[in-house]
């Protein structure tokens, strides 16, 4: 039966798309909070943002972005600068992080908003609502600008929330291939080339991001050059191909660009006035991370088969074949999870080694909540098959409510669903990997879920489970090396503590 509004008794559509629809259903937040509540660098973020034109913040998980640059869109919109802000973000970011910034900060809590996410008919109904402020996923960015048209698409105010996805800076999608195995020569505009191609029209861009460099400065061009409207690429290049040429040098044993000498200094003094970055350890007390790498020894036939594929490349008794050395390290982190995927999509299961070490973890936290990243599909079955009372992340509607009361003990999530502007902070402390990823910023994202301001804690746990021999081991000391990059880039630009407290005057009477 639908709900409806028990003072107009109209009814809740099955998105409700403000502040009163939800708070009808779900309550209120805990916790209203103030300007009073704004630590101080946090003003600064939100003065840089009402202040420049192009802003991208390189601010580390947990700082607080979202509420500072709500507080400088607002002002801006108060002051009649901006009227239609769009906010773009991950799925479950766009879903549930920016409505409920909105509803825990009064200063936001006036406006409406509408969340352009789900199938046709849901995004088509939410654009029917007036609203102050639109949130949409990044995947729907190419459909909303197709379905307004041109002259529709009239927001003013561009907020990308976790702007390492523009990495890339792709114009167009990947060509489609016909039935036949032919390329169709024709390609969409991709979500960057909507962007471009819309950029006129934004007075004010704010990039946010908590990675911003993980393949370091070849990850910059992208978001520069959405936000810049060319005005610094006279030096960075108008182009993506142009700007490796200039900075990089290619590698053909390697297949990977490498930064030419000074290219690092060249690129940072170019975009210095515009990118900022901001470290946690700078400005927040936060519980130590401690890290425990659990390693398990693969049965003698399963690290057989484990060399024997790794030499040959091949698997007869499974009828495999790797075509190339991606697909080979893909095959060969399955089979050290415990499962391979057949060319036709079966799953043959290998081993429990790594599921044994997970009964021991779960044993020892004694019922404390766990919060688990899995990497493949089978992982997520056979985790469930051994432990029924696991929460898969993203199959309920109330599962970040849920963890963070307490009310789950085990919850499993891909860190790609859940490793983006989540708060699960209030739920728990510990965390385990079943399987690394490549991605520093899907793992360094990940593990900010919980080692984040809020977390009450004396101390975060990260669990890894690792395969000894096996290209796990590889794996962690690629996320290392990355990690030490990214670090190095983002010094260039950080901003200290004495400057982030040099506050307008402005800021300091209404704080």
């Amino acid at each position: 039966m639908a709900k409806t509004d028990k003072q107009t008794g109209e009814v809740i559509t099955k998105r409700p798309f403000d502040l009163r629809a939800i708070e009808l259903i779900e309550g209120p937040p805990r916790v209203i909070r103030t300007l009073r509540d704004f630590r101080s660098y946090q003003g600064w973020m939100s003065e840089l943002i009402y202040d420049l034109p192009f802003v991208f913040l390189a601010a580390e998980m947990g700082l607080g972005k979202t509420g500072a640059t709500l507080r400088a869109m607002v002002r801006l919109m108060n002051d009649g600068i901006v009227k239609r802000p769009l906010i773009v973000a991950p799925l479950k970011v766009a879903e549930d992080t920016w409505p409920d910034a909105i509803a825990e900060w009064d200063f936001a809590r006036h406006l409406t908003y509408r969340v352009v996410t789900g199938d046709l008919e849901q995004r088509k109904a939410a654009l029917e609502y007036p609203a102050d402020v639109t949130i949409i996923n990044r995947e729907n960015i190419v459909w909303l600008q197709k379905y307004l048209g041109s002259l529709k698409f009239d927001y003013d105010m561009l907020i990308y929330d976790e702007a390492s996805r523009l990495k890339a800076g792709n114009k167009r999608t990947t060509p489609t291939k016909r039935k036949d195995g032919t390329v169709a020569a024709h390609r969409n505009l991709s979500e960057f080339g909507i962007l471009r191609k819309m950029r006129y029209k934004f007075k004010r861009v704010v990039e946010l991001s908590g990675t911003p460099a993980v393949n370091g400065l070849i990850d910059l061009w992208g978001p520069i050059f959405i936000g810049d409207c060319n005005e610094r690429f006279p030096r960075l290049e108008k182009s993506k191909s142009a700007f490796l040429e200039r900075y990089f040098y290619y590698d053909l044993d390697q297949r990977k660009h490498y930064p030419r000498r000074n290219a690092e200094e060249d690129i940072m003094d170019a975009i210095k006035d515009v990118f900022f970055s901001l470290k946690e350890e700078d400005y927040l007390s936060l519980p130590p991370r401690i890290t425990v790498d659990h390693y398990c020894t693969l049965p003698p036939k399963a690290m057989e088969q484990y060399r024997r594929f790794e030499r040959e490349m091949v698997l007869e008794e499974f009828d495999l074949e790797a075509a190339n050395g991606g697909v080979l390290t893909n095959k060969l982190l399955q089979l050290a999870n415990g499962s391979l995927y057949r060319d036709d999509g079966t799953i043959e299961a290998i081993h429990t080694a790594k599921l044994d070490l997970l009964d021991s973890i779960i044993t020892e936290a004694m019922g404390q909540p766990i919060l688990m990243a899995y990497s493949f599909k089978f992982d997520m079955q056979a985790i469930k098959k051994r432990y029924p009372f696991v929460r898969v992340f993203g199959e309920g509607k109330n599962d970040t409510r849920d963890w963070n009361a307490g009310r789950i003990k085990l919850m499993l999530t891909h860190p790609a669903s859940a490793g983006h502007g989540m708060n699960f902070q209030h739920g728990g402390n510990i965390q385990v990997w079943m399987g690394l990823t490549w991605s520093l910023e899907l793992y360094q994202q990940f593990i900010k879920r919980l080692h984040r301001s809020g977390q009450t804690a004396d101390k975060v746990i990260l669990h890894r489970l690792l395969a000894k021999g096996t290209v796990d081991e590889r794996m962690a000391d690629v996320l290392e090396t990355k990690g030490m990059t990214q670090d190095r880039i983002t010094d260039h630009v950080r901003v200290r503590v004495e400057e982030a407290q040099r506050v307008s005057e402005y800021w300091r009477m209404a704080a």
